[in-house]
């Protein structure tokens, strides 16, 4: 996830620390400025105009059918569904605990129709729909084991977050996390964001 500084001065930091500025100067580069014209030509030859994509038969398991839906044949619906089914396999996190993550942030942007359609997905991972609202409301509950309970608290930190305290808390996850599953984590809280704030603006009302 990728978060700026507010202090003055100071570079553009991750959620895990790296700092990414090295990477975003290549392209003005000495070196990269030569190549400029060789690469817009290569690339220029190549381009296409692209063709529309075939409507995706949506699995209701899969949250954010809606969103998906509403991009009919652009190639960002399959992207999105790529996305989503990608990070619900992974599996260093439980399907459950990720989604929980995606309903922390559709609760705190706040986004009704995220969190309408987060519920009834989690209602067949065994909780109903009282229960995540409980769950969401107090981020504990005796339904959520240790992992969930960490991670939820995370996603919502990462909702309005100061980049310091953000990395502090990344930093902390270590203590309890795999390498892997730390990884998935940020990776979860970013797209959640990401697409939660997408849909707030695309699918206005719950269906």
């Amino acid at each position: 996830m990728r978060v700026r500084s507010h202090a003055a001065g100071q570079p553009a930091r991750t959620a895990l620390a790296i700092p990414p500025v090295p990477f975003e100067r290549t392209p003005e580069s000495f070196v990269m400025r030569l190549l400029r014209p060789l690469i817009e030509r290569a690339i220029g030859s190549r381009r296409h105009h692209g063709n529309p994509v075939p409507a995706m038969m949506q699995s209701p398991e899969l949250p954010y059918a809606r969103l998906i839906a509403a991009f009919g044949d652009s190639p960002i619906a399959p992207a999105l569904a790529r996305a989503l089914n990608d990070m619900l396999a992974s599996p260093h996190l439980s399907r459950r605990c990720k989604l929980l993550m995606f309903a922390v942030v559709s609760r705190g942007l706040p986004c009704e129709v995220c969190e309408v359609e987060l519920t009834r997905v989690l209602q067949r991972e065994g909780l109903d729909a009282a229960t995540v609202n409980r769950l969401l409301t107090h981020l504990d509950g005796p339904e959520l084991d240790a992992l969930e309970r960490r991670l939820m608290s995370y996603a919502r930190e990462t909702l309005w977050y100061q980049p310091a305290a953000l990395q502090r808390q990344t930093r902390e996850l270590r203590e309890h996390l795999s390498t892997e599953q730390l990884v998935e984590a940020v990776g979860v809280a970013a797209l959640a964001n990401g697409i939660c704030r997408m849909a707030a603006v695309v699918m206005d009302e719950p269906a």
